[in-house]
C-alpha cells in the first residue's frame, strides 16, 4: 500500500509533457500583471500620449499613437499544421478565432508573465516549441517640428516600431508561478531570481548603461544564476543573434536542452565569458549539456540559430531538479502586443534527441 501511494505522488512530476494547441482552455496556466488571453487581437483605446520637447530652440510635438495601417486580422488556423512551420498559416476573413495567450497590450509601460502551475523537469533535458507573434498594434511615433518664430511646420516624421519584446524562462524563483520581473528593456524577466532567460528582443535600448541591446531584433541568453536576472551584458550567456521578430508574422521557436554535449551542434556553438563558470560536471548524471534555441526554418531543419554547451544545474538551484516554465513580456516608451499561439512542452525521455548518445554520457565520455 505504502509503494503505491509514493507511486502516485509521483505521477504529477512524471506527466509534465503538455500541449496547448491554442488557449481556448488556460487550466494550469497562472497569469500575472497585464497578462491575459485574447481574441483576434483585440485591443483597448489608447490614451493621448502626446508631448511637447524644445529642441535646438525649436518646439517639437511628438505624438505617440498606435499604428492603425497595421491593425490585427482574424486568424484561421489548421489545428493539423499548429505545429508546422509559420508559412503553412494564414491571414483569413473568417470571423471565427481561437484564443492566444497576450502577455501584453499595446500599450505603455506594460508587463505580464505566464508561468506552468506545476514545476517540471528540466536538468535531465527537455524539448519545448512554440509559436508566436509580435508587431500587431505596434506604436507610431510622430515627430513634429515648429518654426518659433513663423509658428509654422517646418517637417513631421514618422515612425513605427514596438517594444521591447518577450522571453521564455526557466526559474525557481520564490514566488513560484507568480513571479514576474520589470517593464521596459527587462522583458518581464528582468528581476526574476534563479532564472535562465531565452530573450526575442524587439527594441534597441542602448542607451541605457549596461545594455546589450542593438537596433535589431534578436535572440539572446541571459541569466544571473541564482541572483535577481536582468538584460544587461553583464548576464548574457554567449552571442545574440540577428532575426527578424516583430514583423506582424507567426514564428516558430524552439528551445532544446540536452544533457550531453551534442556534437552536431559543434558549429553552432558560441560562448563568452559569463558562460565559464557553468561549463562544469556536477556529479553523476549532471554534466555539461548542450541549450539550443531554433527560429522558423531552423526548427523544420534541427538547425540551430544559437548553441552553448551549458551545465543547467550548475546554473540554478533546482530543488529536485524541477522548475517553473513559461513566459514574459514588456513594453517601454514603445509598445506592441506579444501574443503565444500555441505551446508543446515535453521532458520525458523520448524528447531528448539521440538515445545512444544519452546512454554514453551517461557512462562517461569515451
Amino acid at each position: 500500500m505504502k509503494r503505491v501511494i509514493l507511486l502516485l505522488l509521483a505521477i504529477p512530476y512524471c506527466l509534465s509533457d503538455f500541449l496547448y494547441p491554442d488557449f481556448n482552455h488556460t487550466q494550469g496556466l497562472a497569469f500575472n500583471g497585464n497578462a491575459t488571453s485574447s481574441i483576434c487581437g483585440k485591443q483597448p483605446p489608447l490614451p493621448n500620449q502626446s508631448t511637447i520637447q524644445f529642441i535646438n530652440g525649436y518646439e517639437t510635438k511628438v505624438d505617440i499613437t498606435r499604428d492603425m495601417d497595421g491593425q490585427s486580422q482574424s486568424i484561421s488556423k489548421d489545428l493539423l499544421s499548429a505545429f508546422g512551420h509559420r508559412d503553412a498559416y494564414g491571414i483569413s476573413s473568417n470571423s471565427k478565432c481561437v484564443r492566444r495567450l497576450r502577455l501584453t497590450p499595446s500599450l505603455h509601460s506594460q508587463v505580464g508573465s505566464v508561468f506552468y502551475e506545476r514545476r517540471v523537469s528540466v536538468l535531465k533535458g527537455f524539448d519545448t516549441t512554440f509559436t508566436f507573434q509580435m508587431g500587431l498594434d505596434q506604436s507610431k511615433v510622430c515627430t513634429q517640428r515648429i518654426d518659433p518664430i513663423t509658428m509654422e511646420e517646418q517637417y513631421k516624421s514618422c515612425s513605427v516600431h514596438g517594444g521591447d519584446g518577450f522571453a521564455f524562462v526557466i526559474h525557481a524563483d520564490e514566488r513560484g508561478f507568480d513571479a514576474i520581473g520589470k517593464d521596459g528593456q527587462q522583458l518581464g524577466y528582468g528581476g526574476i531570481r534563479n532564472s535562465l532567460a531565452i530573450e526575442f528582443d524587439s527594441w534597441g535600448n542602448v542607451e541605457l548603461q549596461g545594455s546589450d541591446d542593438l537596433y535589431q531584433d534578436h535572440i539572446a541568453l541571459h541569466s544571473a544564476s541564482t541572483a535577481a536576472n536582468s538584460a544587461n551584458a553583464s548576464t548574457m550567456l554567449g552571442y545574440w543573434k540577428p532575426t527578424e521578430l516583430a514583423d506582424g508574422k507567426r514564428h516558430r521557436a524552439r528551445v532544446q536542452y540536452l544533457s550531453y554535449i551534442e556534437e552536431k551542434y559543434f558549429h553552432q556553438f558560441s560562448g563568452n565569458e559569463n558562460l565559464v563558470p557553468y561549463l562544469k560536471d556536477n556529479g553523476e548524471g549532471r554534466r555539461v549539456g548542450t541549450l539550443a534555441v531554433f527560429i522558423d526554418e531552423g526548427v523544420q531543419n534541427s538547425k540551430p540559430l544559437i548553441a552553448i554547451p551549458l551545465n543547467l544545474s550548475v546554473l540554478l538551484d533546482l530543488p529536485q531538479s524541477l522548475a517553473y516554465v513559461g513566459f514574459t513580456a514588456s513594453t517601454g516608451e514603445r509598445f506592441q502586443t506579444h501574443d503565444i499561439l500555441d505551446w508543446h512542452w515535453c521532458d520525458n525521455v523520448d524528447c531528448q534527441g539521440d538515445q545512444d548518445e544519452i546512454a554514453r554520457t551517461e557512462r562517461g565520455f569515451d
